[in-house]
């Protein structure tokens, strides 16, 4: 028994569909697949945003209200408190032993110090600042140079670091704290939110951040009353 003609050629056509797809499907799949567009940006996490769009604390004078003392006033007022300094060149004072710096001081030159430093609040650092053992800076201090230290550093409220803060230990960035290059540590690292280091944190510890605003949690069972 013949099959119809016009049935036969329905049957030809559709297989010569059949294999025009089976052939040609791959690159028709490969053509129409989506494409690569390159590289995505990468979303920042809210610490990222906050450092890149948060306010930054400008390098600006202190008020009149700070005490404009000369860097040999500096060097009067350690001597009276029986702290022997020593200038070397005409830009850098070099502070015999530990010391801590009164509040309210502008000093222009750089400070070497070959113990520990505590710096008072508010005091203004012209150039950079380095001590052999660790540094504790005041509220509202202003260093326009590096701050170095082979110890730990502490940098409270609202200080401000136009260079970098390299440590041989741990550093601590209290808050609105603003860094002007980088932070290197030999020691963990911990800051709040809404401080900002303006290049990069480079530390083989941990680095932490902190949330604002600080909370005071009670330290034993008594103190929640």
């Amino acid at each position: 028994m013949f099959l119809d003609p016009l049935i036969l050629m329905l049957l030809l056509i559709t297989a010569a569909l059949g294999f025009v797809a089976f052939v040609f499907l791959p690159a028709a799949i490969e053509i129409l697949k989506p494409r690569d567009k390159g590289p995505r940006r990468i979303l920042k996490t809210p610490f990222q945003k906050m450092m890149r769009h948060g306010p930054r604390l400008a390098l600006t004078p202190k008020p009149a209200s700070v005490n404009k003392n000369t860097s040999k006033d500096l060097q009067d007022i350690l001597r009276d408190i029986g702290i022997k300094t020593r200038r070397i060149g005409n830009d850098t004072i070099r502070i015999l032993g530990g010391v801590a710096i009164p509040p309210n001081l502008e000093i222009a030159d750089n400070v070497v110090v070959e113990g520990s430093l505590v710096v008072g609040d508010q005091c203004v650092f012209h150039g950079s600042v380095k001590a052999n053992g660790s540094v504790f800076i005041g509220l509202g201090v202003v260093i326009k140079g590096n701050l170095i230290s082979k110890g730990n550093v502490n940098i409270q409220d609202e200080a401000v670091v136009g260079g970098s803060v390299h440590a041989g230990g741990l550093v601590r960035l209290g808050e609105k704290v603003f860094i002007g290059l980088s932070v290197v540590a030999d020691g963990d690292v911990e800051l709040y939110e809404n401080s900002e280091v303006k290049k990069n944190i480079l530390t083989p510890g941990v680095i932490k951040v902190l949330k604002h605003p600080q909370l005071d949690y009670p330290s034993t069972i008594e103190d929640i009353g």
